[in-house]
Order: C-alpha cells, then sequence, then structure tokens
C-alpha cells in the first residue's frame, strides 16, 4: 500500500507538469493552446528546465515550488471545470445557488498549486515519454498519454484529459488518470461529497484554504 501511496503522488507530480495566481504569471507568454498534444509537450519541458535552473532557490526555500506550479502549470489547468466536475451536478448546482462555486473553485486552484508543489519534490530528472499525438478534429475532449521513466520505479503511465473552449478554441486539461485508473477528480468528489453533506460549503473552502496556505514539505523517496 505504501508503494503504490508513493507511485500514486509520483503520478500527480509529473501530471502536473502538463497544466496564474500572480501578476508574473498572467503576464507570461503562454505556449499555444491550439495543440492539446505540443502544448502539453512544451509546457512541460520548459517546467523541467526551469527546476533545473532554479534548484538553487528551490534548495533553500521549496515553497518556490508554489511560484513555478503558478506560473509554469496552471495556466494549462480549467480549474473552475475541474473544480465543476468534482462538485458534481448536485453539489455544483447548489454551490452556484448559495454564491459559493467561485470562492470553492479559487480554493481549489490554490489547493492544486501546494499539492502540486509537495510532491513536484520527487523531481529527480525522471524522463516522460510522449505518446504519438492523436486527431484532434471535431472533437471536444481529448486524451494525451505519456509514460514516466523512473530508473528507481517501474514506468506509469499517465492519461490527461483535455477540454477544448467553444470561445477560445483553446485546450486545457481538468484531470488526469493514472495507468491504474486513478482519477484525479473522482478520487477528490467522493471525498469532497463526503464533507459538504456533513460540514457544508464554507468549511470545505476553509480546508482548502488552510491547506493551501501550508509549507512545501520534501516527500520521502
Amino acid at each position: 500500500m505504501k508503494t503504490l501511496i508513493k507511485n500514486i503522488g509520483l503520478t500527480l507530480a509529473f501530471v502536473a507538469s502538463t497544466f496564474s495566481l500572480n501578476t508574473a504569471a498572467a503576464d507570461k507568454q503562454l505556449f499555444d493552446m491550439k495543440d492539446p498534444h505540443a502544448m502539453i509537450k512544451n509546457a512541460s519541458e520548459a517546467t523541467f528546465a526551469r527546476f533545473r535552473a532554479e534548484k538553487d532557490l528551490i534548495d533553500k526555500d521549496l515553497n518556490h515550488l508554489k511560484v513555478i506550479v503558478a506560473e509554469e502549470l496552471m495556466p494549462y489547468i480549467n480549474h473552475k471545470r475541474a473544480a465543476a466536475t468534482v462538485l458534481g451536478n448536485k453539489h455544483y448546482k447548489k454551490a452556484k445557488k448559495q454564491k459559493k462555486f467561485n470562492d470553492f473553485s479559487n480554493a481549489f486552484r490554490d489547493y492544486l498549486i501546494v499539492t502540486y508543489a509537495n510532491v513536484f519534490t520527487l523531481y529527480d530528472n525522471q524522463k516522460i515519454v510522449y505518446a504519438p499525438a492523436g486527431k484532434n478534429k471535431g472533437k471536444k475532449v481529448v486524451t494525451v498519454k505519456v509514460t514516466i521513466v523512473d530508473a528507481q520505479r517501474p514506468p506509469i503511465d499517465i492519461e490527461f484529459k483535455l477540454r477544448k473552449s467553444k470561445k477560445s478554441g483553446n485546450w486545457k486539461a481538468y484531470d488526469m488518470v493514472a495507468g491504474n485508473g486513478l482519477s484525479m477528480v473522482a478520487t477528490k468528489a467522493k471525498e469532497f461529497d463526503g464533507i459538504i453533506n456533513k460540514k457544508g460549503f464554507d468549511y470545505l473552502i476553509a480546508q482548502l484554504n488552510k491547506k493551501a496556505a501550508e509549507s512545501v514539505e520534501a516527500k520521502a523517496q
């Protein structure tokens, strides 16, 4: 079980690498999002290059990983779509009616940032192999497949779920599924459903904000 959890953690770290929190992120020139396969490859390669270039900063303060995640990854994640999917139709309608959805989606975005930053402490120059690009014409949702190759662990297959915006035509990620079938959205949907039913949206939002404010801690290899 410990091995499974560790592999899941490593999986989420690299899933994040395919995907703005502050002004720097907003001003950053983004990769073309019209091609989901190219976007994932470009964003992940740029992210790992920044890890290598800013290793000294990261070693001094692991919270610098939050900055990298916010600036390099979050522009490629549709956190509102992910938040709505996590809530499911029932809770989404309730959140909109109670005017809680924006607060929840923002808290969920910040929660993703610290979650990915924590797991990125496992990064150690692992290699990503990209599957051949599929056909996107006429599709609203696509799956992009990659494999994480680590000399110390078995290869991990990942599927990125991306949806195309009707307005902009840009693709953004909203879910990721590990080779063992573990979906981030489905996992969190089950967890959040119980919390909302018992304690409501305000409690869940407060817990997500609390988690997002925590410092990044190195994960055991």
